[in-house]
This record gives structure tokens, C-alpha cells and sequence, in this order.
């Protein structure tokens, strides 16, 4: 096992896509729990600087209720202009306000701790589900990587991650969007590093996790829109 004084280290490598990283995971004694304890680290890190940010921007802004009435009349008036019912959307506007609010912090009390669960959390879900989709693909590709191998580099996707530690500024921070394409780029450099595939296989092998989530989201999508024509947020 690493020490997580070493942490830092292998972030700022990752970061630069540096070989010395991946082949550091790929070569522990024991790459999957170390893989969770880095991909934690950094989910903590990050979920206590985004903790904190949301607690000093809370305190800049609006209650969320009053900021809830202003966004459902504003619907409300352009529901109006392009002749759409709007009752239809205004319980799951309400919904999707409370979920946003009570995930981001605004919404005040215990849900500024939240980002202390949740980045983890979502880290931890993402990494697993990368690691091993990327491990088939690599592997129907021709990649001679190893699972654990290869859960111990694409831990290394976390690494951006880290960067939110700047959102503790209000309005202030990095990209989610430039954190996603950073984190695109180290999947595909730990999946060429763990199977020694050619760059064109490695692509492949690192995109195939982002259009398996995309179809998941989209399934959900449709299930969404479906539940909202046939009433059910009525």
C-alpha cells in the first residue's frame, strides 16, 4: 500500500498524464483498495471545499423559496407566450428546485454538509463503473490489463477532482465541464497504460464508459418525460 503522503504526488502526475502514475497503481500490491482510498481522499477534498463554498455562497444569495416563486413565474409568463400548459411542469420544476437546492447546500441547515457524502460518493460510483466498463472494452480490444490493474489506474480519473478545492471561493472555482474532459483524458491514458493498447484502442476502450452512461441517462430521460405526459408530476 502508498502512503497517502503520496497522494498529492501521483495527482499532480496524473494531472500531466505522466506514465509514472499509472504504472504506480497498476503495480501495488493491492491496486482496488487502494484505488478506493485515493478515489476517497479526493471525494473528500473535494466534497469539504465544495461544502464550504456552498456555505458562503448561501449566505450571498436570496432565500431559496423566494428564488423558487421568481423561476416557477417565470415559467409561468413564458408558458404563457408559446401558448403551453404549464401546469403540467410545475410540480417537477418544484422537485428538481428542492433536489438542486438541498444537493448544492442552498438550501441551508444540514445540506451544506452534504457535499461531504455525496463527492465521495459519486467518485467512488464513477471509478467503479469506468474501471470495470473501460477493463471489458480494453480487454475485447485486444488489452492484456488485468482488473485490479486496472481499477488501480483509472482511480486516477478522480484526480481532477481535487481541483474543486478552488470552489471554496464563492462564484468562484473550476469547470465541472473541464474536471469531465481532464478526467476523459486520464481514463484513456490509465487504460493504455494498464493494457498496453495503441492510442486508436485506448480511445475507444475510454469512451465506451461515457456512451454507456449517456444511454443510462437518456433511458432515464425518456422514463422522466413519459412519467410528465401521463400526469405523474400532477
Amino acid at each position: 500500500m502508498l502512503s497517502p503522503q503520496s497522494y498529492p504526488e501521483l495527482v499532480v502526475r496524473a494531472l500531466v498524464l505522466d506514465d509514472q502514475a499509472f504504472d504506480v497503481m497498476v503495480g501495488d500490491d493491492n491496486p482496488l483498495l487502494e484505488g478506493a482510498t485515493m478515489t476517497a481522499a479526493i471525494g473528500l477534498v473535494a466534497g469539504g471545499a465544495l461544502a464550504v463554498g456552498s456555505l458562503l455562497t448561501a449566505a450571498t444569495l436570496p432565500d431559496p423559496q423566494l428564488m423558487l416563486t421568481t423561476l416557477l413565474q417565470g415559467w409561468q409568463q413564458l408558458a404563457a407566450t408559446i401558448s403551453v400548459p404549464p401546469e403540467t411542469l410545475n410540480r417537477a420544476i418544484a422537485v428538481g428546485w428542492e433536489a438542486a437546492t438541498v444537493a448544492s447546500g442552498y438550501a441551508g441547515g444540514l445540506s451544506h454538509l452534504l457535499p461531504l457524502v455525496v463527492a465521495p460518493a459519486l467518485m467512488l460510483v464513477w471509478w467503479l463503473f469506468f474501471g470495470v466498463v473501460a477493463h471489458a472494452a480494453a480487454r475485447s480490444l485486444g488489452g492484456d490489463g488485468r482488473l485490479a490493474g486496472t481499477m488501480g489506474a483509472t482511480a486516477l480519473v478522480a484526480a481532477p477532482g481535487a481541483l474543486l478545492i478552488f470552489n471554496i471561493l464563492p462564484f468562484a472555482g473550476v469547470s465541472f465541464a473541464l474536471i469531465g474532459v481532464w478526467s476523459l483524458l486520464i481514463g484513456y491514458r490509465a487504460v493504455e497504460v494498464a493494457h498496453s493498447l495503441a492510442w486508436k484502442q485506448a480511445v475507444i476502450a475510454a469512451l465506451i464508459p461515457y456512451a454507456a452512461l449517456a444511454a443510462i441517462l437518456l433511458l432515464l430521460t425518456l422514463a422522466f418525460g413519459a412519467g410528465v405526459s401521463t400526469g405523474g408530476f400532477q
